[in-house]
């Protein structure tokens, strides 16, 4: 469930970002220790993240993948260029 703040953020918990990025939480954390990602720590154990800059790097990995300018799997449903 995304939270709003004042802040206009649509915030996320690292288990919700993870599934929104299709990733593992381990993977979310080390973007947010990196910086590539946005996070604010609300508890010694709880962190946040925006979810809508999760799903346009999301969006933006799956098109670089769908093109072949990056590794992995391409998105499902795609046809090879």
């Amino acid at each position: 469930m995304a939270l709003q703040f004042p802040s206009r953020r649509n915030l996320c918990g690292t288990s919700e970002a993870a599934e929104i990025y299709g990733c593992g939480v381990s993977h979310i954390r080390g973007m947010a220790t990196r910086g590539e990602i946005w996070s604010q720590q609300i508890s010694p154990r709880w962190f946040v993240y925006d979810a809508d800059e999760i799903r346009r790097l999301a969006a933006e990995r799956d098109e670089m993948r769908r093109l072949g300018k990056m590794c992995g799997r391409r998105p499902t449903g795609q046809k090879t260029p």
